[in-house]
């Protein structure tokens, strides 16, 4: 796997994330499909990874009581199994820590599994399926250990 150390990170505004999560999360479906439950709520935070200044990677975080949920997560096709998403994963969850937060937890498509495990992420239940993307687990990561 070659690795991008070029990465900036940095935080973006909703309609920005649109841009990869369509191609990526929402492929074929109209970009009105992108908009995400609290994507606009004021402890929502969207951030993105850009290669060459062009963003190639998203991600989204909702604060909640005593969690912090990932959504949208997404890296183009053509930048996938470069560590981009392992940039953006160890950048939020570095977020998450100044916030006093020890839970992140997220949805995780089953193609996505694999890659939150090797991140530190556990299985929570059972399988279920979600209108988009088909059939997922819950993941979570105590960041406080």
């Amino acid at each position: 796997m070659q690795i991008i150390t070029n990465i900036q990170l940095k935080e973006i505004n909703t309609t920005a994330t649109y841009a990869v999560r369509q191609p990526v999360l929402r492929n074929g479906l109209p970009i009105e499909s992108c908009a995400l439950d609290f994507d606009d709520a004021p402890n929502t935070m969207h951030l993105g990874a850009f290669a060459n200044d062009s963003l190639v990677g998203v991600l989204t975080l909702i604060s909640k009581k005593q969690s912090v949920q990932l959504r949208g997560m997404a890296v183009l096709e053509k930048f996938q199994g470069q560590g981009i998403g392992k940039q953006l994963i160890t950048h939020a969850e570095n977020l998450v820590r100044q916030q006093h937060t020890c839970n992140l937890w997220m949805n995780a498509r089953l193609i996505a599994v694999p890659f939150y495990e090797a991140c530190g992420y556990q299985k929570q239940g059972e399988t279920f399926e979600l209108p988009y993307g088909g059939t997922h687990f819950k993941m979570i990561k105590n960041l406080c250990d």
